[in-house]
Parts: structure tokens; sequence; C-alpha cells
């Protein structure tokens, strides 16, 4: 029973057994299935004075090994599990009809607009706080103009506001909600950044000394300072050239799709408005121009594949009534 012990006698039993037993416990002992190995231990943090590795390959391992995403065995484990898995947006998505796909891309819409109505009255807080202070206990004054300032400068600000968040991409932008944040934080830099801009040049209309030019605070280069939220480096004169160039070109592609006389009596509205205004609104227009772009580009998308549906269930024998009406009014 010195074996027990573990005296180092038991290394060499096997060799001491008869070989014909040996041969039959080799031949007969049961392997079983393997249990699966556990994840492998987070690899140690590499110290600052340590060169760092070269990554081998960048692709994920679950990519690789044909697991999805919502597997928590990324290694691929469990993959014959896996080869029927259908996400569950995937399964909503089968669920829906050509009519309430059309309806979810208008009402998505719709939600983006109010969103955006609301954005603005965030960036205009302290405007509307101002004139419901004046509202609730006004003044003497104020009592006499019924609050008239203050309610001009939120009325300015929020429209302000609604256009510069048009111009910056608000309504086409689907990043999530730190897109969307990111985005109203540039709208309100770029508001403070004009009402700066006025302070100085009535201050200096008062003091009578030369009133100072600006660039405009739409252009691309103080968007970009605002998105940045850093000084932009100077750039060679070609390549701002090319840049405008490429924005006009941009601009003429968005207003090809307006009818001339649409686009005619439009600029007559736009030359009435203050000079300080006119650029506002126009980038304003482009961006809305821009985001309905967008969605005209969805519901063509949307029509497209309900025709190849429609011809899909034609060819398998499965058409609707609903498919046969359409096809006889030339649908396809």
């Amino acid at each position: 029973m010195g074996w027990i012990w573990g005296n180092g006698e038991s290394s060499t039993a096997k060799d001491k057994l008869d070989p014909s037993l040996r041969d039959f416990l080799e031949k007969e002992a049961p392997t079983g299935t393997k249990a699966p190995s556990l994840p492998s231990p987070p690899k140690p943090a590499r110290k600052p004075d340590e060169p760092s590795k070269p990554e081998q390959n960048n692709t994920p391992e679950s990519s690789r090994s044909g697991v999805p995403s919502e597997s928590h065995f990324p290694d691929g484990r469990y993959a014959h599990l896996w080869k029927g898995y259908v996400p569950q947006n995937a399964l909503e998505a089968q669920g829906v009809s050509e009519q309430e796909k059309l309806k979810d891309i208008v009402e998505a819409y719709n939600d983006r607009k109010a969103t955006l109505g609301q954005a603005a009255l965030e960036n205009c807080a302290f405007e509307y706080l101002e004139q419901y202070n004046c509202f609730k206990s006004p003044g003497l004054w104020q009592t006499a103009t019924l609050c008239h300032a203050e309610s001009q400068k939120f009325n300015r600000c929020y429209d302000l506001q609604v256009k510069f968040l048009k111009a910056l991409g608000y309504l086409s932008t689907a990043g999530g909600p730190a897109q969307d944040e990111r985005v109203q934080m540039h709208a309100d830099k770029l508001y403070q950044q004009m009402m700066e801009q006025q302070r100085l040049v009535a201050q200096a209309k008062e003091e009578g000394t030369p009133i100072p030019k600006f660039e405009s605070v739409l252009s691309q280069q103080n968007i970009a300072r605002a998105i940045s939220n850093a000084p932009v480096k100077n750039r060679l004169a070609d390549e701002v050239r090319a840049e405008q160039d490429a924005e006009q070109a941009h601009e003429n592609d968005i207003w090809s799709l307006i009818k001339p006389e649409s686009r005619a009596e439009y600029e007559k509205k736009i030359g009435e408005l203050p000079v300080e205004d006119q650029e506002f609104e126009r980038k304003a227009f482009l961006g809305e121009l821009r985001s309905k772009q967008g969605l005209t580009k969805k519901v063509e998308e949307a029509f497209v594949e309900e025709r190849l549906n429609r011809m899909r269930r034609r060819d398998a024998g499965q058409a609707t009534l609903g498919d046969t009406i359409k096809r006889w009014w030339g649908w396809g």
C-alpha cells in the first residue's frame, strides 16, 4: 500500500503489470466526453517599460469561429447550437408588412422633427426661464410691455437653434443619443458664438470704432471648430477653395431636385429677411432637404423590396389578392 502515500513507486506500477493485462486496460479504459475547457485567464497588464507585442490578427474570434456576439463563448464552443440562430430584430422584421414598414419610416421622421424642437428648447432654457419669471412676477416696465423683450429674446433663440440644428444635420443623424447630444451642443456653441459677434459689433458702433468683420458662423471652418472643440490649423488656399467647391457642388445637386419656380419663390422669400439671417435660413433649408432626400431614399427602397417580394410570391404560386390587384394597376 505504499503507492497511496506517493512514494514514487506509482510511476512504474503500470510497467510491472502483465503485458496482456496492460493492453486490456488500455483498450477498455473509458474515455468519455471531455469537459469543455474554461476560458483562459486574462492576460497580465503590460508594464510601462515592457515593449508591446504586435497583434497577430485583429479579426474578432467570434467572427472567425462563426459564433454570433450573443454567445458567451466566443472561442467557438457550442457553435453547432448557434447555426439556426436568428437575432430578435430580424424576427421582428419578418413579421412586419410592407405598409407597416412605410408607416414606421414616416413616423420615425416625424418623431425626429419633434425631437429637434425639444433639443432647441433645451438649448434656450435660460431664455425660457427669463421669460417665465417675467410673466410670473413682472416689474412695472415689464407689465407695461407685456414682457415683449423677454419673449422676443426667447423666440429668436428658439428659431435660430432650430435652424442651426437643421444645418448641422440633426434630422439626418442616426447615431444614437450620444451623436444627438453632440450635434445639440455644437448648435448651442455656434449660437453663443453668433451672440458674441453681435455684441462686439454693437459695442463698436457705440464707441465709434471700426466694425469688426467675422467669418460666417455656419462656415465649414467654424463648424469644424465647434465639432473638434479646438482651433483649426491654417490650411492652404487651394484646400479651402477645393472644399468650398465641393460644398457648392453638393448644394447644387440638392437644389436640382427642386422645381425652378419653387426655388425662385423661395429665393424671393429669403431676400425679404435681414441680411444676417439669410444664410442661416438657407443652410437650414438645405439641411432639411438633405433629410427629406434620405427619407425619399428609404421609401424607394421599401417600395423596391415590396415589389421583389410580390414577384417572388407570384413565381412561387403564392400571390395574394392584393398582389394581383397591384399587378393589374401596373405596379409590377
